[in-house]
Parts: C-alpha cells; structure tokens; sequence
C-alpha cells in the first residue's frame, strides 16, 4: 500500500497522524542501528543519513564531514529517522527508511505498514526534523578579466542561496558585472532576487518574488518588481529538474540619468532547467529564460536568457562560464541599447 499526502479536507489530520506515527518508529528504532549506507555494492558506511537532492546523497559519519554520494552508486540504505520521500512521479510519503536485504530497493515504513520502492526512482529525501543549517545550499562565484589594450577591464561576482523545508522552497540570487575601459564609460549590470515558493500535490507550487535590478546600457537606473507566480515541475529525476512558470508583476523603473520614473504592470512568463551528471567528468549546466510582456505599454516586451556551465576541478571548487542576455524592445531613454549580454568565466565553489 502507497501512503501519499492526502487529498481530502482530512489532509492535517492524516499528515499529523503520519508524522507522529512515524516520529515513534524512529524513536524506537533510533536505539538499534546508525543509519547506514552501501555503495558500489561493497562499501558500508555508518553515521547520520542528512538528506538526497540533485542525485546526490549526503552522509555524515564521526570520522568526516558531511560528504556526498551519487545516488546511482547506492544499493542500499537505511536510517533511524523520519523523511519526506519524493518519487520521480511526483508522489510523496512519509516514513522511516528500514534496512532490506532487496537489492537497489528502499524500504519505507509508516503507519499504514511497509512498502518497497526501486532506488532509482527517489529523487528526495528531506528529514522532518533536518536541522536549520543543513536546510541551505549555495554557490559563490567571481570572474576577473583584465587586458592591456584600453585597460579594459570586467569583474563579475554571484551567490546563489537555497533554502528547503517540507513546504517551502526559498532562493536568493545576486550577480553584479562592472565593465570599464580607457575607451568607454564604466557599465554596469546588478541585479538581486528573492523567490519563496509554497509546494503543492502532482509538483505545483505557488509564489512571490521581490527583484531589484540595474542596467546602465538598457537605460535603468533602479528597476524594483514585485510579483506572484504559479508554477509546475514537469520533470524531476536524479539528473535533471525542469520548471514552468507564469505570474504578474508589480514594477518601479527609475531612468538613467533622469528623475523620471515609470510604473507599469507585467505579465511574467519563465522556463528553467538544470541538467547535472556526476560521472567524471562532473558537470552541472543551467538555463533559463524569462519573457516579460507589458500590460501597462502596448507593443513592450521584455526578457531576459541565462546559461551556466560549471565543471568541477577538485572537490567543490568549479570552473564557470557564464553567458546573459538581456532584452527589451521599447528601453526608457532616448539612447538606451535595446539588448545587452555579458560572456564571463571564473570559478565557483559550492557552499
């Protein structure tokens, strides 16, 4: 029997229920065994099982740091603790991660009895009771590009922060590109955005997000939106993630040299996809895309594309190559450029 969350009124009841039940099988069985985990068919490790996402498992033993395992490496684990578990269909069951003698199987236990599931089809695990820090994921980056001719000269830097409850899915993204040279005055592209998104059944999700951007080439001195979006997940696996999404926004455009400002409503469109694989060599690439239509000026749109190819060196330390693209067809300023992109490299370290 497949426990999933509920779709009836009684849903907080029954997950209540779930939760509980589960939290005393731990509890009872927190006393038998570390969690554990086998991989490559012989290597067994013991110590606290922290959580799977992106097709890697990550293990902490007394010994070592949390370290991360390719999930397509495990056969077996187990853990005393109680997780969310999310399936490559799209399901979702609580329970307690058993030991089994099945080979490439996971055996989840809840109060609805045990049930058995392929290895290969779990693409998360998050512990109900994971602590605070270990909810975060991120990456720093920064790229220096000089040359003699002109004194030309680019400085790009990024951090990109994740934070993850049973719930709710939060990011913040910042980059900031600075341009200059003894030719050309000194350009700039920044921009900051916060995202929180509320997860719901078949991999919907609702949201808002609060941007800030500049853009001296596209004519903007301060760009400020804020907005809704709803959203699905159309496929998630152990080596890609793939997100659409609409929504409206509220935005603020303050013009490059001018106390003039503009206010206007948005439809939001977007599309994201990542693609990652863990063999050598271990490759993470991302894209996406944004089209942004002006409810507010007729015949304006908006958008913008983004690409991120990151190629680990030694562990957690990446090389990245970045391209941005950004758009518009109608810019404020009489001589505001309708499009602008930046090409830079540097290195990445996941945080």
């Amino acid at each position: 029997m497949v426990l999933l969350l509920p779709q009836e009124k009684s849903v907080t009841k029954t997950y209540c229920l779930t939760t509980l039940c589960c939290i005393g099988l731990s509890v009872l069985s927190a006393t038998a065994s570390a969690d554990e985990v086998r991989f490559d068919g012989q290597n067994v490790m013991r110590g606290e099982l922290k959580h799977l996402d992106r097709g890697q498992l990550y293990f902490k033993t007394p010994g070592t740091d949390t370290i991360s395992i390719e999930w397509a490496h495990v056969d077996r684990v187990s853990s005393s603790k109680t997780f969310e578990i999310e399936f490559d269909n799209g399901d979702i069951m609580l329970g307690v991660v058993e030991p089994t003698e099945s080979p490439s199987q996971l055996s989840i236990r809840n109060y609805a009895g045990a049930r058995l599931a392929a290895l290969s089809s779990v693409v998360r695990l998050t512990e109900i009771d994971e602590k605070v820090r270990d909810r975060f994921d991120g990456t720093a980056s920064a790229g220096l590009n000089l040359t003699q001719q002109n004194s030309y000269e680019s400085y790009n830097l990024g951090l990109d922060l994740t934070y993850n409850t049973l719930k709710y899915v939060s990011s913040l993204d910042l980059s900031s590109n600075i341009n200059r040279s003894d030719d050309t005055a000194t350009s700039e592209q920044s921009s900051l955005q916060i995202k929180s998104s509320r997860i719901w059944k078949k991999r919907r999700y609702t949201g808002g997000l609060l941007s800030f951007s500049r853009n001296q080439d596209l004519g903007i001195d301060l760009r400020s939106s804020l907005g809704i979006t709803v959203g699905k997940t159309l496929r998630h696996t152990n080596s890609q993630i793939f997100n659409v999404e609409g929504g409206l926004l509220f935005t603020k455009e303050e013009i490059a040299g001018s106390s003039d400002s503009e206010n206007s409503r948005e439809a939001y469109l977007g599309a994201h996809y990542e693609w990652f694989t863990f063999d050598e060599p271990n490759i993470d690439l991302t894209t996406e895309l944004v089209v942004i239509p002006s409810l507010t000026q007729s015949g304006r749109v908006r958008g913008s594309f983004n690409l991120t190819l990151k190629w680990e060196i030694v562990n957690d330390l990446y090389w990245r190559i970045s391209y941005q693209q950004n758009a518009d067809s109608d810019p404020p300023g009489e001589s505001s450029a309708n499009s602008d992109y930046n090409l830079f490299t540097g290195l990445a370290y996941d945080l």
